[in-house]
């Protein structure tokens, strides 16, 4: 997932944080990957990068991520919540339920939905988070083959 550094270090900067050698070893290691990743995993795929980092600076590298709105919280295949950077200012995610893999999708229309929500609970509804499940190309492809005599 693309993400950019140079804003999360501008962020970083405005609240008086440095974009740090373990702080960009967690920042690559999630732009690294096609899908979620939970805090551990994160911990694992940064620690080659900076084998010297702490499992404490994930999680409060990950708080500041989701401060500053850099972090996309997702939910996969097992419902265990994965991380992953944010790469449009207003995107969505599409899980594959049989490997995991993320992708971002940027078409948003849920009007109607928010409404009747509104209207049904009283809430003033004031942001969504949309994520689908499905299964990705390279998954159904070996789902379609399987079935095949």
């Amino acid at each position: 997932m693309a993400l950019d550094l140079q804003h999360v270090a501008a962020e970083l900067a405005a609240r008086g944080l440095r974009l740090t050698r373990q702080r960009r070893a967690v920042l690559e290691a999630l732009a690294d990957t096609p899908s979620s990743l939970s805090p551990l995993q994160l911990y694992e795929a940064a620690r080659e990068r900076c084998p010297e980092l702490g499992l404490t600076t994930v999680y409060r590298t990950l708080e500041v991520l989701d401060e500053i709105g850099a972090l996309r919280r997702v939910h996969g295949p097992d419902h265990c919540e994965g991380l992953m950077p944010v790469s449009a200012a207003h995107a969505h995610t599409v899980v594959c339920s049989a490997c995991g893999r993320v992708a971002e999708f940027t078409a948003c229309d849920v009007r109607r939905i928010s409404a009747a929500a509104a209207r049904e609970t009283g809430y003033r509804i004031t942001d969504h988070f949309l994520q689908l499940t499905g299964l990705c190309d390279r998954c159904a492809a070996r789902r379609s083959a399987k079935r095949r005599p």
